[in-house]
């Protein structure tokens, strides 16, 4: 319905499948006019030259956002949208956004004798052992996953990137390693192949009382489970429950230069699609969420809410999420993050040992990086 250049969509794998594309499209210089990535990614195109900034499209008196509009937007969408490496430029915008979550099988919590998920980590822990003890069960199936990782460790009340150096060997970060090993030593938990919902499977089976993934996947879950009273959906445990973090990700929208037609073009899409109507339309209907504020007065997004005790819970987490490092070179670390978990969960690692070899490696990887 919009005047212009007409918006073609192209679907194209996942998104390792989008990144190696427009890796591609960058050396043979035909780049589309836009393509969803995230962070990690986007600062590897900008390096290469190849994506517009964005501060003059939101700036723009006639076809930008204005004060109102930028405010209704959570801050820390938009803030991980900002790179330091570039100069703190804006060179992409907020697309599909979600949290980590802690899903919970109320069925087997209840043989256990809890009628609540665990708030700390030592509340999980202990109803971990619970479980085991109670219906021989392995309590936690885990997705090997560096978004999990970090955002366990801000849970923790810690950070994984300052000034330039990372702290995987804090002890906060140290921590979480710490509390994977216990549920490796203690046959707590199990790790599912890699690109498998294999714990989505078993949960949805009563087999594990835990996972850990995305808000998106409530979809899915609601999907085999039903909106009952078999399972739930919190933000995930706490070192201080009184000050919670959670992380977020999900991609955002890069435009590249093509020409200035099409690259304002790309813009007026990007603003159309993250309008509070459209937001709100994206969010019932995609599983992410909505990233704008207004969207809480939304009488669809209100019903929505109204519709299941927890449907609420992940976009309560938006007010305290913090994003992952947008830095040059962390698309390497996210490998290395999985890999030193996955020596932990084997036991070829202890957690002091994989949290320091990982942060020996990522400075490495970082510090190559570095101007």
């Amino acid at each position: 319905k919009q005047p212009g250049l007409p918006v073609e969509a192209q679907y194209s794998g996942g998104y390792s499948d989008i990144f190696r594309k427009v890796s591609s499209s960058i050396q043979a210089r035909r780049l589309p006019a836009m393509a969803v990535a995230y962070e990690s990614m986007t600062i590897e195109y900008a390096q290469a030259g190849a994506i517009v900034e964005l501060d003059p499209f939101v700036a723009d008196p006639e076809i930008g956002l204005d004060a109102d509009d930028l405010a209704d937007f959570f801050p820390v969408v938009l803030d991980t949208n900002r790179y330091v490496d570039a100069g703190d430029k804006m060179l992409s915008f907020p697309f599909c956004k979600s949290v980590l979550m802690m899903y919970y099988n109320r069925t087997v919590l209840r043989e256990a004798g809890f009628d609540a998920p665990p708030a700390t980590w030592d509340e999980f822990l202990a109803q971990c052992r619970a479980v085991k003890a109670a219906t021989g069960k392995t309590p936690v199936a885990v997705d090997v996953d560096a978004s999990t990782v970090d955002g366990m460790i801000f849970s923790m009340g810690g950070d994984v990137v300052r000034d330039g150096e990372t702290l995987f060997d804090a002890p906060e970060s140290v921590a979480v390693f710490h509390l994977y090993e216990t549920l490796a030593k203690e046959k707590l938990c199990y790790q599912i192949p890699p690109g498998s919902y294999d714990d989505r499977d078993a949960f949805a089976q009563d087999e594990v009382a835990f996972f850990f993934r995305s808000s998106s996947h409530r979809t899915y879950v609601a999907e085999s489970m039903g909106l009952t009273e078999r399972w739930g959906m919190a933000r995930i445990p706490q070192a201080d429950p009184a000050q919670p973090r959670t992380v977020l990700y999900g991609p955002n929208v890069c435009v590249f230069r093509t020409n200035p037609e099409q690259e304002q073009r790309a813009w007026e899409f990007v603003k159309h699609f993250t309008s509070p109507e459209v937001n709100v339309r994206w969010a019932l209907n995609s599983g992410y969420l909505p990233i704008r504020r207004s969207a809480a007065r939304d009488p669809r997004i209100q019903e929505f809410w109204a519709e299941w005790p927890d449907n609420r819970a992940a976009y309560d987490c938006l007010e305290f999420a913090r994003s992952e490092p947008n830095i040059a070179g962390w698309q390497e670390v996210r490998d290395l993050i999985d890999m030193a978990l996955t020596g932990v969960l084997t036991g070829e690692r202890t957690a002091e040992a994989a949290a320091q070899e990982l942060k020996t490696k990522a400075d490495a990887v970082i510090s190559g990086y570095l101007p």
